[in-house]
Protein backbone atom coordinates (compact mmCIF):
# COMPACT_ATOMS: atom_id res chain seq x y z
CA UNK A 1 0.00 0.00 0.00
CA UNK A 2 2.99 2.31 0.19
CA UNK A 3 3.67 4.45 -2.84
CA UNK A 4 6.36 2.02 -3.99
CA UNK A 5 4.08 -1.00 -3.62
CA UNK A 6 0.64 0.15 -4.75
CA UNK A 7 0.16 -0.20 -8.48
CA UNK A 8 -3.06 1.83 -8.53
CA UNK A 9 -4.21 5.26 -7.41
CA UNK A 10 -6.69 5.71 -4.59
CA UNK A 11 -9.30 8.43 -4.78
CA UNK A 12 -12.19 8.90 -2.34
CA UNK A 13 -14.66 11.61 -1.42
CA UNK A 14 -17.55 10.70 0.89
CA UNK A 15 -20.95 11.50 -0.62
CA UNK A 16 -22.95 10.77 2.53
CA UNK A 17 -24.89 8.03 0.73
CA UNK A 18 -25.06 5.80 3.84
CA UNK A 19 -24.40 2.60 1.88
CA UNK A 20 -21.46 1.68 4.13
CA UNK A 21 -23.98 1.42 6.99
CA UNK A 22 -26.40 -0.91 5.19
CA UNK A 23 -26.52 -4.59 4.34
CA UNK A 24 -27.54 -7.80 6.07
CA UNK A 25 -24.94 -9.24 8.38
CA UNK A 26 -23.14 -5.93 8.91
CA UNK A 27 -20.97 -5.75 12.03
CA UNK A 28 -19.44 -2.58 13.51
CA UNK A 29 -17.18 -3.51 16.43
CA UNK A 30 -16.75 -1.04 19.30
CA UNK A 31 -14.70 -0.80 22.48
CA UNK A 32 -15.70 0.63 25.86
CA UNK A 33 -14.11 4.04 25.19
CA UNK A 34 -16.15 4.39 22.00
CA UNK A 35 -19.27 3.24 23.83
CA UNK A 36 -18.70 5.95 26.43
CA UNK A 37 -18.27 8.59 23.70
CA UNK A 38 -21.47 7.58 21.90
CA UNK A 39 -23.44 7.40 25.16
CA UNK A 40 -22.25 10.90 26.08
CA UNK A 41 -23.20 12.18 22.62
CA UNK A 42 -26.74 10.85 23.10
CA UNK A 43 -26.85 12.02 26.74
CA UNK A 44 -27.57 8.47 27.92
CA UNK A 45 -26.17 6.50 30.86
CA UNK A 46 -23.64 4.00 29.59
CA UNK A 47 -25.69 1.06 30.90
CA UNK A 48 -28.80 2.26 29.07
CA UNK A 49 -26.84 2.78 25.87
CA UNK A 50 -25.37 -0.72 26.12
CA UNK A 51 -28.74 -2.37 26.69
CA UNK A 52 -30.37 -0.50 23.79
CA UNK A 53 -27.70 -0.37 21.13
CA UNK A 54 -25.09 -3.09 21.72
CA UNK A 55 -24.85 -6.82 21.00
CA UNK A 56 -22.22 -9.55 21.16
CA UNK A 57 -20.76 -10.92 17.92
CA UNK A 58 -18.14 -13.67 18.03
CA UNK A 59 -17.42 -12.78 21.64
CA UNK A 60 -16.84 -9.08 20.89
CA UNK A 61 -19.03 -5.99 21.40
CA UNK A 62 -20.72 -4.54 18.32
CA UNK A 63 -23.48 -2.10 17.42
CA UNK A 64 -26.93 -3.55 16.83
CA UNK A 65 -28.51 -3.78 13.42
CA UNK A 66 -32.16 -2.91 12.81
CA UNK A 67 -34.66 -5.70 13.49
CA UNK A 68 -34.69 -6.73 9.83
CA UNK A 69 -30.86 -6.79 9.81
CA UNK A 70 -30.82 -4.37 6.86
CA UNK A 71 -28.68 -1.56 8.35
CA UNK A 72 -26.92 -0.14 11.40
CA UNK A 73 -29.33 0.92 14.11
CA UNK A 74 -27.88 4.45 14.05
CA UNK A 75 -28.49 5.08 10.34
CA UNK A 76 -31.28 7.65 10.05
CA UNK A 77 -32.13 8.07 6.39
CA UNK A 78 -28.67 8.57 4.92
CA UNK A 79 -27.05 10.05 8.01
CA UNK A 80 -25.46 8.56 11.11
CA UNK A 81 -27.20 9.78 14.27
CA UNK A 82 -23.96 9.46 16.29
CA UNK A 83 -21.72 10.79 13.52
CA UNK A 84 -19.44 13.02 15.67
CA UNK A 85 -18.79 10.07 18.01
CA UNK A 86 -18.94 7.25 15.45
CA UNK A 87 -16.63 4.26 16.02
CA UNK A 88 -13.11 3.97 14.60
CA UNK A 89 -14.16 1.17 12.24
CA UNK A 90 -16.62 3.58 10.62
CA UNK A 91 -14.26 6.59 10.58
CA UNK A 92 -11.46 4.72 8.80
CA UNK A 93 -13.72 3.35 6.05
CA UNK A 94 -12.94 2.76 3.19
CA UNK A 95 -9.24 2.73 4.06
CA UNK A 96 -9.25 -0.76 5.50
CA UNK A 97 -6.13 -2.79 4.64
CA UNK A 98 -8.10 -5.66 3.09
CA UNK A 99 -9.65 -3.19 0.63
CA UNK A 100 -6.28 -1.72 -0.40
CA UNK A 101 -4.39 -4.92 -1.19
CA UNK A 102 -4.88 -4.64 -4.94
CA UNK A 103 -6.89 -2.88 -7.60
CA UNK A 104 -9.22 -5.88 -7.51
CA UNK A 105 -10.05 -5.22 -3.85
CA UNK A 106 -10.44 -1.47 -4.37
CA UNK A 107 -12.77 -2.16 -7.30
CA UNK A 108 -14.89 -4.45 -5.13
CA UNK A 109 -15.06 -1.75 -2.46
CA UNK A 110 -16.26 0.70 -5.11
CA UNK A 111 -19.28 -1.54 -5.75
CA UNK A 112 -20.42 -0.77 -2.20
CA UNK A 113 -19.20 2.83 -1.87
CA UNK A 114 -20.10 5.51 -4.39
CA UNK A 115 -17.45 7.83 -2.93
CA UNK A 116 -14.64 5.64 -4.33
CA UNK A 117 -13.48 7.07 -7.65
CA UNK A 118 -11.90 4.37 -9.80
CA UNK A 119 -11.13 6.92 -12.49
CA UNK A 120 -9.87 9.96 -10.63
CA UNK A 121 -11.01 13.07 -12.56
CA UNK A 122 -7.88 15.03 -11.61
CA UNK A 123 -4.64 14.60 -9.60
CA UNK A 124 -6.17 16.72 -6.83
CA UNK A 125 -8.76 14.03 -6.14
CA UNK A 126 -6.14 11.35 -5.43
CA UNK A 127 -5.82 10.56 -1.71
CA UNK A 128 -2.26 11.13 -0.43
CA UNK A 129 -0.40 7.99 0.60
CA UNK A 130 0.43 9.52 3.99
CA UNK A 131 -3.28 9.91 4.78
CA UNK A 132 -4.04 6.36 3.66
CA UNK A 133 -1.25 4.96 5.81
CA UNK A 134 -2.44 6.90 8.87
CA UNK A 135 -5.99 5.56 8.46
CA UNK A 136 -4.71 2.00 8.01
CA UNK A 137 -2.59 2.26 11.15
CA UNK A 138 -5.50 3.62 13.18
CA UNK A 139 -7.77 0.87 11.87
CA UNK A 140 -5.29 -1.90 12.72
CA UNK A 141 -4.55 -0.52 16.20
CA UNK A 142 -8.28 -0.45 16.90
CA UNK A 143 -8.69 -3.95 15.46
CA UNK A 144 -5.92 -5.26 17.74
CA UNK A 145 -8.14 -4.55 20.76
CA UNK A 146 -6.73 -1.29 22.12
CA UNK A 147 -9.36 0.48 24.21
CA UNK A 148 -8.95 3.86 22.50
CA UNK A 149 -11.11 6.13 20.36
CA UNK A 150 -10.15 7.27 16.88
CA UNK A 151 -8.92 10.62 18.20
CA UNK A 152 -6.81 8.90 20.87
CA UNK A 153 -5.11 6.68 18.30
CA UNK A 154 -4.73 9.57 15.83
CA UNK A 155 -2.86 11.56 18.46
CA UNK A 156 -0.49 8.66 19.14
CA UNK A 157 0.12 8.00 15.43
CA UNK A 158 0.96 11.66 14.81
CA UNK A 159 3.89 11.30 17.21
CA UNK A 160 5.44 8.29 15.44
CA UNK A 161 8.62 8.62 13.42
CA UNK A 162 8.31 7.92 9.68
CA UNK A 163 10.52 4.84 10.07
CA UNK A 164 8.05 3.32 12.50
CA UNK A 165 5.17 3.96 10.12
CA UNK A 166 7.10 2.33 7.29
CA UNK A 167 7.77 -0.70 9.49
CA UNK A 168 4.08 -0.88 10.35
CA UNK A 169 3.25 -0.68 6.64
CA UNK A 170 5.51 -3.65 5.92
CA UNK A 171 3.83 -5.62 8.70
CA UNK A 172 0.38 -4.90 7.30
CA UNK A 173 1.51 -5.76 3.77
CA UNK A 174 2.71 -9.15 5.04
CA UNK A 175 -0.70 -9.84 6.61
CA UNK A 176 -2.74 -9.02 3.50
CA UNK A 177 -1.43 -10.47 0.24
CA UNK A 178 -2.89 -11.38 -3.13
CA UNK A 179 -1.03 -12.86 -6.08
CA UNK A 180 -2.55 -12.71 -9.55
CA UNK A 181 -1.80 -16.05 -11.24
CA UNK A 182 -3.67 -15.35 -14.46
CA UNK A 183 -5.70 -12.55 -15.99
CA UNK A 184 -7.14 -12.15 -19.48
CA UNK A 185 -10.20 -10.52 -21.03
CA UNK A 186 -12.52 -13.11 -19.50
CA UNK A 187 -11.21 -14.50 -16.21
CA UNK A 188 -8.92 -13.72 -13.28
CA UNK A 189 -7.26 -16.32 -11.01
CA UNK A 190 -5.55 -15.27 -7.79
CA UNK A 191 -4.20 -16.57 -4.50
CA UNK A 192 -5.20 -14.76 -1.31
CA UNK A 193 -3.43 -14.79 2.06
CA UNK A 194 -5.47 -12.56 4.36
CA UNK A 195 -5.03 -12.15 8.10
CA UNK A 196 -7.53 -14.21 10.07
CA UNK A 197 -8.79 -16.17 7.04
CA UNK A 198 -7.67 -19.46 5.50
CA UNK A 199 -5.58 -18.98 2.32
CA UNK A 200 -7.51 -19.55 -0.92
CA UNK A 201 -7.25 -19.62 -4.69
CA UNK A 202 -10.22 -18.13 -6.52
CA UNK A 203 -11.47 -17.59 -10.05
CA UNK A 204 -13.57 -14.60 -11.14
CA UNK A 205 -15.08 -13.32 -14.37
CA UNK A 206 -13.52 -9.91 -15.01
CA UNK A 207 -16.93 -8.35 -15.69
CA UNK A 208 -18.25 -9.62 -12.31
CA UNK A 209 -15.24 -9.47 -10.04
CA UNK A 210 -17.38 -9.37 -6.91
CA UNK A 211 -18.61 -12.92 -7.55
CA UNK A 212 -16.36 -15.87 -6.71
CA UNK A 213 -16.96 -18.40 -9.49
CA UNK A 214 -14.64 -21.09 -8.10
CA UNK A 215 -12.56 -21.25 -4.94
CA UNK A 216 -10.31 -23.78 -3.23
CA UNK A 217 -8.46 -23.79 0.06
CA UNK A 218 -4.69 -23.60 0.08
CA UNK A 219 -2.14 -24.83 2.57
CA UNK A 220 0.16 -22.28 4.18
CA UNK A 221 2.87 -23.10 1.63
CA UNK A 222 0.51 -22.25 -1.24
CA UNK A 223 -0.21 -25.85 -2.29
CA UNK A 224 -3.81 -26.96 -2.83
CA UNK A 225 -5.67 -28.38 0.15
CA UNK A 226 -7.70 -31.20 -1.41
CA UNK A 227 -9.20 -32.41 1.89
CA UNK A 228 -11.83 -29.67 2.27
CA UNK A 229 -14.13 -27.38 0.30
CA UNK A 230 -14.02 -23.58 0.56
CA UNK A 231 -17.48 -22.55 -0.67
CA UNK A 232 -20.66 -23.13 1.33
CA UNK A 233 -22.59 -23.93 -1.83
CA UNK A 234 -20.22 -26.77 -2.75
CA UNK A 235 -20.54 -28.17 0.75
CA UNK A 236 -24.31 -27.87 0.57
CA UNK A 237 -24.56 -29.59 -2.80
CA UNK A 238 -22.69 -32.58 -1.38
CA UNK A 239 -25.64 -33.20 0.97
CA UNK A 240 -27.51 -34.47 -2.10
CA UNK A 241 -25.53 -37.70 -1.82
CA UNK A 242 -27.38 -38.44 1.44
CA UNK A 243 -30.65 -38.63 -0.51
CA UNK A 244 -29.37 -41.48 -2.67
CA UNK A 245 -29.72 -45.12 -1.58
CA UNK A 246 -26.55 -46.18 0.25
CA UNK A 247 -25.91 -49.04 -2.17
CA UNK A 248 -26.06 -46.59 -5.09
CA UNK A 249 -22.94 -44.80 -3.80
CA UNK A 250 -20.83 -47.79 -4.85
CA UNK A 251 -21.62 -47.22 -8.52
CA UNK A 252 -22.49 -43.62 -9.34
CA UNK A 253 -23.17 -41.85 -12.60
CA UNK A 254 -23.08 -38.08 -12.11
CA UNK A 255 -23.78 -35.11 -14.35
CA UNK A 256 -22.49 -31.81 -12.95
CA UNK A 257 -23.67 -28.71 -14.82
CA UNK A 258 -21.71 -25.53 -14.17
CA UNK A 259 -18.44 -27.26 -13.36
CA UNK A 260 -16.53 -23.99 -13.58
CA UNK A 261 -12.89 -24.60 -12.72
CA UNK A 262 -13.76 -28.10 -11.55
CA UNK A 263 -13.44 -27.68 -7.77
CA UNK A 264 -16.50 -29.77 -6.87
CA UNK A 265 -16.02 -32.56 -9.43
CA UNK A 266 -12.36 -32.85 -8.47
CA UNK A 267 -13.29 -33.13 -4.77
CA UNK A 268 -15.98 -35.73 -5.52
CA UNK A 269 -13.69 -37.74 -7.77
CA UNK A 270 -11.05 -37.86 -5.04
CA UNK A 271 -13.35 -38.83 -2.18
CA UNK A 272 -15.99 -41.09 -3.77
CA UNK A 273 -14.40 -44.52 -3.39
CA UNK A 274 -16.79 -46.60 -5.48
CA UNK A 275 -17.11 -46.84 -9.23
CA UNK A 276 -17.79 -43.33 -10.55
CA UNK A 277 -18.53 -41.98 -13.99
CA UNK A 278 -18.80 -38.19 -13.78
CA UNK A 279 -19.40 -35.61 -16.49
CA UNK A 280 -18.22 -32.08 -15.64
CA UNK A 281 -20.05 -29.69 -17.96
CA UNK A 282 -19.38 -26.00 -18.55
CA UNK A 283 -19.88 -23.79 -21.63
CA UNK A 284 -16.70 -21.79 -20.99
CA UNK A 285 -13.50 -23.19 -22.44
CA UNK A 286 -11.57 -20.58 -20.45
CA UNK A 287 -13.05 -21.90 -17.20
CA UNK A 288 -12.25 -25.53 -17.93
CA UNK A 289 -8.76 -24.61 -19.10
CA UNK A 290 -8.13 -22.58 -15.93
CA UNK A 291 -9.36 -25.53 -13.90
CA UNK A 292 -6.75 -27.77 -15.47
CA UNK A 293 -3.97 -25.19 -15.06
CA UNK A 294 -4.70 -23.92 -11.55
CA UNK A 295 -7.27 -26.12 -9.75
CA UNK A 296 -6.10 -29.73 -10.23
CA UNK A 297 -8.94 -30.51 -12.65
CA UNK A 298 -7.61 -33.65 -14.34
CA UNK A 299 -9.73 -35.69 -16.81
CA UNK A 300 -9.63 -39.43 -16.18
CA UNK A 301 -11.58 -42.61 -16.77
CA UNK A 302 -13.78 -41.43 -13.85
CA UNK A 303 -14.11 -37.77 -14.86
CA UNK A 304 -14.90 -36.43 -18.33
CA UNK A 305 -14.94 -32.73 -19.28
CA UNK A 306 -17.59 -31.34 -21.62
CA UNK A 307 -17.55 -27.87 -23.12
CA UNK A 308 -21.29 -27.50 -23.59
CA UNK A 309 -24.44 -25.76 -22.42
CA UNK A 310 -26.08 -27.65 -19.60
CA UNK A 311 -29.46 -27.88 -21.33
CA UNK A 312 -27.88 -29.37 -24.46
CA UNK A 313 -25.92 -31.88 -22.41
CA UNK A 314 -29.06 -33.11 -20.63
CA UNK A 315 -31.01 -33.33 -23.89
CA UNK A 316 -28.34 -35.67 -25.33
CA UNK A 317 -28.36 -38.13 -22.43
CA UNK A 318 -30.21 -41.46 -22.69
CA UNK A 319 -33.13 -42.23 -20.41
CA UNK A 320 -32.21 -43.28 -16.84
CA UNK A 321 -28.50 -42.72 -17.53
CA UNK A 322 -27.64 -40.65 -14.40
CA UNK A 323 -28.04 -41.23 -10.68
CA UNK A 324 -27.31 -37.68 -9.61
CA UNK A 325 -27.67 -34.44 -11.55
CA UNK A 326 -26.17 -31.24 -10.08
CA UNK A 327 -27.15 -27.76 -11.29
CA UNK A 328 -24.56 -25.19 -10.17
CA UNK A 329 -25.19 -22.60 -12.86
CA UNK A 330 -25.42 -18.83 -12.37
CA UNK A 331 -26.84 -16.21 -14.74
CA UNK A 332 -24.63 -13.14 -14.61
CA UNK A 333 -27.18 -11.19 -16.66
CA UNK A 334 -30.23 -11.93 -14.52
CA UNK A 335 -32.53 -9.00 -13.83
CA UNK A 336 -32.67 -7.83 -10.18
CA UNK A 337 -36.09 -9.48 -9.80
CA UNK A 338 -34.97 -12.84 -11.26
CA UNK A 339 -33.18 -15.77 -9.70
CA UNK A 340 -29.45 -15.51 -10.33
CA UNK A 341 -29.19 -19.28 -10.12
CA UNK A 342 -30.37 -21.35 -11.79
CA UNK A 343 -30.85 -19.37 -15.04
CA UNK A 344 -34.30 -18.93 -16.52
CA UNK A 345 -33.52 -21.48 -19.26
CA UNK A 346 -33.45 -24.19 -16.58
CA UNK A 347 -36.66 -23.00 -14.95
CA UNK A 348 -39.06 -24.49 -17.49
CA UNK A 349 -41.37 -27.52 -17.33
CA UNK A 350 -39.59 -28.92 -20.40
CA UNK A 351 -36.17 -28.85 -18.79
CA UNK A 352 -37.40 -30.34 -15.50
CA UNK A 353 -39.10 -33.13 -17.42
CA UNK A 354 -35.85 -33.76 -19.28
CA UNK A 355 -33.89 -33.77 -16.01
CA UNK A 356 -36.30 -36.32 -14.59
CA UNK A 357 -36.05 -38.42 -17.75
CA UNK A 358 -32.27 -38.84 -17.56
CA UNK A 359 -32.34 -39.82 -13.87
CA UNK A 360 -32.78 -43.37 -12.65
CA UNK A 361 -35.83 -44.32 -10.62
CA UNK A 362 -34.12 -43.53 -7.34
CA UNK A 363 -31.99 -40.69 -8.72
CA UNK A 364 -32.04 -37.11 -7.51
CA UNK A 365 -31.36 -33.52 -8.50
CA UNK A 366 -29.38 -30.87 -6.56
CA UNK A 367 -29.81 -27.17 -7.45
CA UNK A 368 -27.80 -24.15 -6.30
CA UNK A 369 -30.34 -21.36 -5.74
CA UNK A 370 -29.23 -17.71 -5.59
CA UNK A 371 -32.17 -15.47 -4.79
CA UNK A 372 -33.03 -12.25 -6.68
CA UNK A 373 -31.04 -9.15 -5.70
CA UNK A 374 -34.11 -6.95 -5.50
CA UNK A 375 -36.28 -9.25 -3.42
CA UNK A 376 -35.96 -10.47 0.12
CA UNK A 377 -38.79 -12.98 -0.37
CA UNK A 378 -36.86 -16.24 -0.62
CA UNK A 379 -40.02 -18.23 0.18
CA UNK A 380 -41.66 -17.09 -3.06
CA UNK A 381 -38.70 -18.29 -5.11
CA UNK A 382 -38.64 -21.62 -3.29
CA UNK A 383 -42.37 -22.10 -3.81
CA UNK A 384 -41.93 -21.43 -7.53
CA UNK A 385 -39.26 -24.15 -7.66
CA UNK A 386 -41.46 -26.57 -5.72
CA UNK A 387 -44.33 -26.10 -8.15
CA UNK A 388 -41.96 -26.58 -11.09
CA UNK A 389 -40.37 -29.72 -9.67
CA UNK A 390 -43.35 -31.48 -8.09
CA UNK A 391 -44.81 -33.01 -11.30
CA UNK A 392 -41.56 -34.94 -11.79
CA UNK A 393 -40.09 -35.49 -8.32
CA UNK A 394 -41.75 -37.10 -5.31
CA UNK A 395 -39.68 -35.53 -2.52
CA UNK A 396 -38.37 -31.95 -2.55
CA UNK A 397 -36.14 -30.46 0.17
CA UNK A 398 -34.26 -27.25 0.82
CA UNK A 399 -31.05 -26.61 2.75
CA UNK A 400 -30.60 -22.97 3.80
CA UNK A 401 -27.06 -21.56 3.49
CA UNK A 402 -25.72 -18.18 4.66
CA UNK A 403 -26.04 -16.51 1.24
CA UNK A 404 -28.21 -18.84 -0.82
CA UNK A 405 -29.89 -22.25 -0.65
CA UNK A 406 -29.69 -25.70 -2.18
CA UNK A 407 -32.84 -27.45 -3.36
CA UNK A 408 -32.90 -31.24 -3.66
CA UNK A 409 -35.46 -33.23 -5.62
CA UNK A 410 -35.64 -37.03 -5.35
CA UNK A 411 -37.66 -39.14 -7.75
CA UNK A 412 -38.51 -41.72 -5.11
CA UNK A 413 -40.79 -40.81 -2.22
CA UNK A 414 -39.04 -40.36 1.12
CA UNK A 415 -40.96 -40.33 4.38
CA UNK A 416 -38.50 -37.88 5.97
CA UNK A 417 -35.40 -35.88 5.22
CA UNK A 418 -32.06 -37.54 6.03
CA UNK A 419 -30.49 -36.24 9.23
CA UNK A 420 -27.23 -38.16 8.84
CA UNK A 421 -25.13 -39.85 6.20
CA UNK A 422 -25.07 -43.65 6.20
CA UNK A 423 -21.52 -44.37 5.06
CA UNK A 424 -20.58 -47.97 4.44
CA UNK A 425 -17.11 -47.09 3.23
CA UNK A 426 -18.09 -45.85 -0.22
CA UNK A 427 -17.36 -42.22 0.76
CA UNK A 428 -13.97 -40.96 1.92
CA UNK A 429 -13.59 -39.28 5.28
CA UNK A 430 -13.33 -35.63 4.04
CA UNK A 431 -16.52 -35.91 1.96
CA UNK A 432 -18.39 -37.77 4.70
CA UNK A 433 -17.35 -35.12 7.25
CA UNK A 434 -18.51 -32.34 4.90
CA UNK A 435 -21.98 -33.89 4.59
CA UNK A 436 -22.30 -34.57 8.33
CA UNK A 437 -21.25 -31.02 9.22
CA UNK A 438 -23.73 -29.48 6.78
CA UNK A 439 -26.60 -31.62 8.06
CA UNK A 440 -25.68 -30.66 11.62
CA UNK A 441 -25.36 -26.94 10.84
CA UNK A 442 -28.51 -26.48 8.73
CA UNK A 443 -31.93 -28.09 8.76
CA UNK A 444 -32.85 -29.99 5.64
CA UNK A 445 -36.58 -29.38 5.44
CA UNK A 446 -39.23 -30.54 3.04
CA UNK A 447 -40.59 -27.82 0.78
CA UNK A 448 -44.29 -27.19 1.05
CA UNK A 449 -44.55 -28.14 4.71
Amino acid sequence: MAATARAFKVAFKCTGCGRCCTGKGGVAYVNSSEVAAMAEHLALPKATFAKTYLRSVNGATALRQTDDDSQCIFLDGKRCSVYPARPTQCRTYPFWPQQLISKYDWTLAANECEGILLDAPSPETITPDAHILKEVVIHEVHRSGENLTYDDIDELVSELEPEMLDAFQEEVDAKYQRTILHEDDEILVMDSFLDGLPPTRSLHFVDRLELVQSEILLNEDGSINDAALALDVHKGLCVGLALLPTERLHNLRIGLLGAGAGVLPTFLQRHLRGEVLMDAVDPSRAMLSAGQRFFHLIPSDRLSLHEAMGEAYVARQPDASLDWLVLDVEDGNAAPTELRAPPASFLTPAFMADASRVLTGDGSLAINVIFPKASGDADASLEMLRVLLSPHFASIYVLALPKNAVVFAAKRERTEAPTALVNDGSIGRPLAATIREQLAASTLRRLGE
